[in-house]
């Protein structure tokens, strides 16, 4: 049976998000307008993620119960104070897998380093 992982990256003027299989195929993608909940406050967070995820669960042909695990990238969580009202915007897509969040600046770092570790720069636009 394949495993399908969504991962969602949140920015401040765009939203993507990308279901792929465990061997990396991508079946879905999603995109949707600003996340971060400096600009449009967690329940634009939350809205940004459900329509990105729907968009790219509906390409896909998936439910959001065949996800077997989730990461988000997501611009403007950068205190320890932000992760609680960040996950809660996260479980309003009804995940019911394992599933983490970080500032959108590490997906990048991690995606371009191969011994995960190195420097990352965002530019504000």
């Amino acid at each position: 049976m394949t495993r399908y992982f969504l991962g969602v990256d949140v920015g401040a003027t765009k939203t993507h998000a990308l279901i792929a299989e465990e061997n990396g195929q991508v079946c879905g993608f999603g995109e949707a307008g600003p996340g971060n909940h400096e600009g449009v406050g967690y329940d634009g967070l939350a809205a940004a993620l459900r329509t990105a995820t729907e968009q790219a669960l509906a390409r896909a042909g998936l439910s959001i119960a065949q996800i077997a695990g989730a990461g988000f990238g997501v611009a403007g969580y950068d205190w320890p104070s932000e992760r609680e009202p960040t996950l809660r915007a996260i479980r309003t897509l009804g995940l019911n897998v394992p599933f983490e969040a970080v500032n959108d600046t590490i997906i990048g770092l991690l995606a371009g380093a191969p011994d995960g570790w190195g420097i990352a720069v965002a530019l504000a636009e």
